[in-house]
């Protein structure tokens, strides 16, 4: 489990070049540091950052996913490594949309793994709920409870869980290159670029939602999500806040989405006999 790097501009010009096997990140006014890229696992940029063609595909060769994405979560991309074979389980992966019986299948599965997510952030959330809830609380039931927590604006509300899901989505993808699994083959997101990135995300919607509201109820100032004259943005602090909080989840998170990916390949077995 690598580290990841976050390039974020925060106010000064951010120039990122490759540097042999390394990169050299060097900001203005400071001192530069050489960064190798073996011990990263995926890269996000945040903002206007200058990286040089040579470091983007050093992080991808070495099938480093890497985010790009501004603080008001709205321009997102994704770079990943270019390979013009098939993965190695895209054939294995087609069983799931090979009928409507096994696109159902699958919906099931992925829904019952969202519910427990979502009852897992709620115990977490409400402690009154801790004892209570056994069995889940269903889509709009949850979508209820979460209506009364989060802010009354939508639009910040969108914001922050826009760049958390955005982390969550390179983490996603770091993994399922190391399955060696087709990323766009997605089913509830089908013909979809990233498809089965989304239906991961999905999957692990309470996730997203979790971190927001952590975020939101320490956000006493104002400090970390403000607004000007375009709309909601997420401040440097405020991208610092994130960053800490989701690497902190890191362990819990990668040990999810290997689980959800060991469920996967069980569920191909399963519909291919």
């Amino acid at each position: 489990m690598g580290r990841t790097l976050y390039l974020s501009e925060s106010g000064n010009k951010l120039t990122v070049v490759r540097d042999g096997p390394s990169v050299w990140v060097k900001a203005e006014a400071r001192a530069g540091q050489r960064v190798p890229v073996r011990f990263l696992s995926r890269v996000i940029v945040i903002g206007n950052v200058t990286l040089d063609a040579g470091a983007i595909t050093l992080f991808t060769e070495s099938d480093i996913p890497v985010v790009f994405m501004n603080p008001r979560a709205e321009e997102v991309a994704m770079a990943i490594p270019y390979n013009h074979k098939l993965a190695t389980h895209y054939e294995e992966q087609k069983v799931f949309l090979a009928s409507d019986e096994n696109v159902e299948r699958f919906e099931q599965w992925a829904g019952s793994r969202r519910a427990v997510g979502q009852m897992e952030a709620l115990k977490r959330l409400c402690r009154l709920a801790a004892g209570q809830i056994k069995y889940g609380v269903g889509e709009g039931n949850y979508q209820q409870m979460l209506s009364r927590m989060k802010p009354s604006s939508e639009e910040k509300w969108m914001v922050v869980t826009g760049v958390i899901n955005n982390l969550l989505r390179g983490l996603i993808m770091e993994h399922l290159l190391k399955a060696d699994l087709d990323p766009h083959v997605g089913v509830i997101h089908r013909r979809h670029n990233f498809g089965l990135v989304l239906d991961i995300c999905y999957i692990m919607g309470a996730e997203g939602d979790l971190q927001a509201l952590q975020m939101v109820r320490c956000d006493k100032n104002g400090c970390l999500v403000a607004r000007n004259k375009n709309g909601w943005f997420i401040t440097d602090e405020g991208m610092r806040n994130i960053a800490h909080r989701f690497e902190n989840r890191r362990k819990a998170l990668h040990g999810v989405v290997e689980c959800i990916i060991d469920e996967l390949f069980e569920l191909m077995r399963e519909l291919r006999l």
